[in-house]
């Protein structure tokens, strides 16, 4: 394998989320009258650059933010369909990861229910360490969560990569001096250019089972 130890972001790179996340972000915007001019491509496009983007880009206000959030942190009988699930090839590649003697672990902006939805999918075992939202670190693109998780684990940056679905998440490694690498990338941006060709990281990839053969990870 080309790296040992796989940081990963949870929302669209293990998990596929944004269904649901767009979902609960279009009640909201449908509830409070601002999808007048909107679609729910364009929106799902600018929530794949950043939360904060998409509120600014609607013009969403606080009180709306809140309401989108808290329905997308909805779990059980609550949770607005369609549902957060795992990517189909998500487990195997980190088994794989696991099984050849790499480590995986977890820094995601969402907040505890990133630890249960690994429990209930049964990935919780596969991951070494954990980064949540309850830390309170700065958000991606800063590197201090990264940097947390190399020292507690007496990491070799040199070993490390960063991985997520969008360029904070790349960039929270590289900023941390290890490396990033951008998966399961939307077909555009919001300005219409395709991520892949414009990305900062040192490796892209469509798929979960891609990035694994980038990395020289037996399947």
């Amino acid at each position: 394998m080309k790296f040992t130890h796989f940081f990963w972001d949870f929302d669209g790179t293990i998990f596929d989320s944004y269904p649901h996340t767009l979902q609960c972000c279009w009640d909201a915007m449908e509830e409070a009258g601002l999808t007048e001019g909107w679609d729910r491509e364009s929106v799902l496009r600018w929530l794949l650059v950043t939360f904060g983007a998409m509120k600014r880009e609607v013009g969403m206000p606080d009180d709306v933010y809140e309401r989108f959030l808290e329905r997308t942190h909805r779990m059980g009988e609550d949770e607005v369909e369609p549902r957060v699930i795992p990517f189909p090839d998500a487990k195997e590649v980190l088994t794989a990861i696991v099984k050849n003697g790499g480590r995986n672990y977890l820094y995601t902006h969402r907040n505890e229910t990133a630890m249960r939805y690994l429990e209930e999918a049964g990935f919780t075992e596969l991951f070494a360490d954990f980064v949540t939202a309850e830390e309170g670190f700065p958000s991606k693109p800063a590197p201090d969560a990264v940097l947390a998780l190399i020292a507690r684990n007496g990491l070799d940056p040199a070993d490390c990569i960063m991985v997520g679905d969008r360029e904070i998440d790349g960039m929270s490694g590289k900023n941390a001096g290890i490396a990033g690498a951008l998966v399961n990338y939307p077909p555009a941006l919001p300005d219409g250019t395709c991520p892949a060709a414009v990305t900062a990281m040192d490796y892209t990839a469509g798929s979960l089972t891609e990035f694994a053969r980038l990395m020289d990870i037996p399947l």
